[in-house]
């Protein structure tokens, strides 16, 4: 039984839940896009709103702003940047990491922008929901990640690149996996499957904006298995590098194309420095967590089962951290349904030993 991918699986989820929790404290709820005072509901769309008025309704008053999403984001994006380009020039000495003959380096930069894009919508989503609601809808993405793995498989024998996934899902890790993922999704019914049914459920903004996350990452993450499996010839720190890049190109196209999230750029200055602080330490672990994991998605054969261990091991650290800085540190936001929550990582714990039979 080989449970060597085990090992960073739980260090990136862990490092992911510590990042996901401080997103709870430094984000603040209920943002909604300003409008003119005065105004009729017709004249509150985005694109009628001048970005000047944006900027003035977005600031808070100085020293006591939290960010919204798109800023907390933009200093996600900023510091993936910074780490980047030290690490290529330090830890790498600034050897070549960009093959434009390597198709590769080219998925890499494409899933950089993957993550730029799934970043801004998980924490768009943290602005109407707490971690603890958030985290486990993240589950979703092993369900987008399974059937595009299984295609990979399929595809395998055509295209050289995906040579080294051959392997198709064990019957026996596909039980394991639907284990893994009903205990991961679980809390996010607080114990009533039926509200999955609803309609008003898939129509909640957090709902809406990690459903596009979840889409973006389960790309991400088989682009991740492919680039630095042995036929896609990429090291885990390369293609660290290389998406890191990516992602820092897409933000910056978000700044030039996109009004509101220029504006709320442009706001940033008075945002309380704690929170920007807390900000920046949030995204170096979560840059820690995306290279830890990538040793797992390299390990382990099958990527779907690696997403979905990976989001309920990070539900599981999410809640006990975030009980932790409410309980005793008045941070954060409550921890409600722990019950549910406990017995999903019981399902998640059962699912993860039949991977490694």
């Amino acid at each position: 039984m080989d449970y060597a991918w085990i090992g960073p699986l739980v260090v990136g989820a862990a490092l992911w839940a510590a990042s996901d929790t401080i997103a709870d404290i430094v984000i603040k709820e209920n943002h909604e896009i300003p409008h003119r005072p005065g105004s009729p509901p017709s004249e509150r769309r985005h694109h009628e709103i001048e970005e000047k008025d944006l900027e003035e309704a977005m600031k808070p008053k100085k020293g006591e702003g939290k960010l919204n999403g798109d800023q907390d984001a933009a200093v996600s994006g900023l510091v993936m940047l910074i780490v980047g380009v030290v690490w290529h020039y330090t830890g790498m000495q600034g050897s070549i990491v960009w093959n434009p003959v390597l198709p590769a380096c080219w998925l890499a930069l494409i899933a950089g922008s993957f993550q730029c894009v799934a970043l801004l919508c998980l924490l768009k989503a943290f602005e109407t929901a707490p971690s603890t609601v958030v985290v486990p809808l993240m589950q979703l993405s092993a369900v987008f990640v399974l059937p595009i793995s299984v295609l990979v498989t399929l595809l395998s024998y055509r295209f050289d690149i995906l040579a080294s996934h051959h392997t198709a899902i064990h019957p026996l890790h596909l039980i394991a996996f639907v284990l893994i993922f009903v205990g991961g999704f679980y809390p996010s019914a607080e114990g009533n499957i039926k509200r999955f049914l609803s309609s008003a459920f898939w129509r909640q903004p957090a709902v809406v904006y990690m459903l596009f996350s979840d889409i973006l990452m389960a790309l991400y993450y088989v682009l991740v298995s492919i680039c630095t499996n042995a036929s896609g010839g990429m090291s885990s720190s390369s293609f660290m590098i290389v998406s890191i890049y990516g992602n820092a190109i897409t933000f910056l196209s978000l700044y030039i194309f996109v009004v509101q999230f220029r504006a709320s750029i442009h706001a940033m200055s008075k945002l309380a420095p704690k929170y920007l602080a807390l900000s920046a330490l949030g995204e170096v672990l979560s840059l820690l967590g995306y290279f830890v994991i990538s040793f797992s998605y390299h390990w382990y054969y099958n990527s779907g089962i690696v997403s979905a261990a990976e989001g309920a091991l990070n539900q599981l650290f999410n809640l006990c951290l975030a009980f932790i800085a409410k309980k005793f540190l008045s941070l954060g936001r409550p921890v409600e349904n722990i019950r549910e929550k406990l017995l999903s990582s019981l399902l998640v714990s059962v699912g993860l030993l039949m991977t490694s039979v």
